[in-house]
């Protein structure tokens, strides 16, 4: 699996870009002349994915998160619908709908030495039919160091490390885990 930049869009593989909440140029009327504040735009960086949504239909896009937040942060707090930028253009997604981001080793947050990291090789197929296999990775507390602690945990999601990228895979969207 590749990922490549868009063409075009020349930048490090982050980058600070300042994404507006709502584009009104051009736009006029009633509920946009007559706003009290002026629209927010907010940084955000783009980050490179390859998006899988549940039905197995994958593409490479941008994802916008906030300077400093994790993909994990964004599959967890994340709002309901989130924008993507495609290579066709902008798209709402429905977060509950996308069944795996894979990001490049580079763009994922380090890992921290100092916590109990527990490791197992597995195989992931997801309802949509796609199998990912890699390294499954949890920080295993005292009492939760096997894989099925790992997938029973109650964040949404789990990390499995595939070479040079990494998935976010969505528990929701796990049809079975087989350790290897």
């Amino acid at each position: 699996m590749e990922l490549t930049r868009v063409s075009h869009i020349i930048v490090p593989a982050r980058h600070h870009k300042f994404v507006s909440l709502a584009d009104t140029r051009g736009v006029s009327g009633p509920s946009f002349d007559k706003r009290s504040q002026q629209l927010l735009r907010l940084p955000r960086d783009q980050t490179p994915v390859m998006i899988t949504l549940e039905d197995g239909d994958q593409a490479q896009a941008m994802l916008f998160l906030a300077p400093g937040s994790s993909v994990i942060r964004f599959l967890e707090e994340a709002a309901a619908f989130v924008p993507v930028s495609y290579t066709t253009g902008l798209r709402l997604v429905a977060r509950n709908s996308i069944a795996c981001l894979t990001v490049l080793a580079t763009d994922a947050p380090p890992e921290d030495p100092e916590l109990p990291l527990e490791r197992q090789r597995v195989r992931i197929r997801l309802r949509g039919g796609k199998a990912i296999e890699g390294e499954l990775r949890w920080i295993g507390v005292s009492g939760r160091r096997r894989t099925a602690d790992c997938l029973n945990d109650p964040l949404a999601h789990v990390v499995v490390h595939e070479g040079q990228h990494v998935n976010f895979v969505a528990k929701a969207h796990i049809a079975h885990a087989e350790e290897l």
